[in-house]
């Protein structure tokens, strides 16, 4: 009966020797407790708050234009004896581009080239004999009247013989002929196009929303596919609003020879709102309330605090900041849209 009793005492003696094996020191209590407190902060970035420049843009749509664009009418009918230039050839103001068949024209004039000799010899006949008072008076007046008819009919047939050449309205190149040599060309139809691409515009339209923003000189941006974004500004605005489609005309010069070309679309990027120092914010760090109210976080004491901000207007991922924050302030960037009000955060690089 006493040795079974000591084989049971010995494996409490040894439990009561060893301890209990996850037991901790009572002065290490409070390390676990931290750690977990750490563990269970979110996690976030944080950004600095500053200044930089600010601009706003709205993009209409808009046509190439030019004034310099001409179809070129003959001002007489005939058969297009000559082509003196050729399609893409640069031409000066005055110069022929083409000679009409007026050959009618000129066996006209030379009938009346020599009537008017004879009238002339008839005239100075007429004066001689009323120096030796022989003759009428009527004689004589209807002798200068013949002589003058017939000069005025001469200065008549030249400038129909002149509007046998036609000629470039203005400096530029020659975009297309539209006749051949042989063709029958008349007043009716166009003979040839020429064009000057170093004065063009852009003529566009806007919304009746935009009055008052809009002004003559103000900065535009205008943008082509494939080709370098041109700046320009605003060179006229409309003072009509067209009632079917509530929009006005604003008119923006391209300065040089960029490569449009007339009836061309493009994009214009117009800068109505400029601000040197401004304090902007992705849009993606604006947060709402229930009510409404936008804010943003910043941390203090450890902990997720709403700071409430007053926003403008928005261009393409910044807002710009009217109130609420200054340059310096350390609000929270990545996590912002996953905290709340009061939450323990940890800052992480």
């Amino acid at each position: 009966m006493i040795r079974t009793l000591s084989l049971l005492a010995v494996p409490a003696i040894l439990l009561a020797a060893c301890g209990a094996p996850n037991s901790a020191p009572a002065g290490d209590a409070s390390a676990p407790v931290a750690e977990t407190a750490a563990s269970d902060a979110r996690k976030v970035t944080t950004l600095t708050v500053g200044t930089a420049p600010f601009d706003h843009y709205f993009t209409v749509q808009g046509n190439v234009e030019t004034d310099r664009m001409a179809q070129v009418f003959p001002m007489t009918q005939g058969a297009v004896e000559r082509l003196r230039v050729t399609e893409g050839e640069t031409v000066r103001k005055g110069q022929v581009l083409l000679e009409l068949d007026n050959d009618v024209v000129a066996s006209n004039q030379d009938e009346l080239e020599t009537r008017l000799g004879l009238a002339k010899d008839v005239l100075a006949r007429q004066e001689r004999l009323w120096a030796q008072d022989i003759g009428t008076e009527v004689q004589l007046l209807e002798a200068r009247a013949n002589v003058e008819a017939l000069e005025e009919s001469i200065a008549a047939f030249n400038e129909q013989v002149d509007l046998g050449s036609v000629t470039a309205p203005f400096s530029g190149t020659v975009d297309r002929i539209f006749v051949k040599e042989g063709e029958l060309a008349s007043p009716a139809r166009p003979v040839a196009r020429v064009l000057d691409l170093e004065e063009m515009y852009v003529r566009a339209k806007v919304s009746d929303h935009y009055v008052g923003a809009v002004t003559e000189g103000q900065r535009v941006d205008i943008v082509v596919p494939g080709v370098d974004t041109i700046a320009s500004s605003v060179g006229r605005v409309g003072r009509y609003i067209e009632p079917a489609n509530r929009t006005f005309e604003i008119v923006v010069p391209i300065t040089g020879d960029q490569g449009l070309l007339p009836n061309q679309f493009v994009s214009l990027r117009i800068n109505d709102l400029h601000v040197d120092t401004a304090i902007t914010l992705p849009s993606s760090l604006i947060l709402q309330d229930r009510a409404g109210k936008d804010f943003v976080y910043r941390i203090e004491n450890g902990q997720a605090k709403r700071q409430p901000v007053t926003i403008g207007t928005a261009y393409q991922d910044r807002v710009l900041i009217l109130n609420g924050l200054t340059p310096g302030t350390t609000i929270i960037d990545r996590g912002a849209g996953q905290v709340v009000e009061g939450e323990a955060v940890q800052v992480i690089r």
